[in-house]
């Protein structure tokens, strides 16, 4: 009976998710996320050459970031934890991609 509920539950949280349908996007890093590094930046004792040289690292981890960290939804997450079959799945579907079967 545990195992139904527990579906059910984690059903009623997609449905009432923001992420609903959409279990995995890129990891989003706003501009008020590098004006509050710059930020901290600033307030810090570094040398000038460091804090420019931070402030061009950060730029370039947020340009890639769009590209390789995804956030997903705290249910999907779940899942795939709990269901290593459920990963090995996706996983097997995303190297077959594109290949003609």
């Amino acid at each position: 009976m545990g195992d139904v509920l527990d579906e059910a539950t984690a059903i009623l949280k997609c449905r009432e998710c923001p992420w609903y349908k959409n279990c995995v996007t890129p990891l989003q890093v706003s501009p008020e996320d590098i004006a509050q590094f710059r930020l901290m930046l600033q307030q810090g004792n570094l040398p000038e050459q460091a804090k420019s040289e931070m402030e061009n690292i950060l730029e370039h981890i947020a340009s890639m970031s769009q590209d390789m960290i995804l956030q997903s939804c705290p249910v999907f997450a779940q899942r795939l934890k709990e269901s290593p079959q459920l990963g090995r799945q996706i996983k097997e579907m995303m190297q077959n991609w594109g290949k003609e079967e």
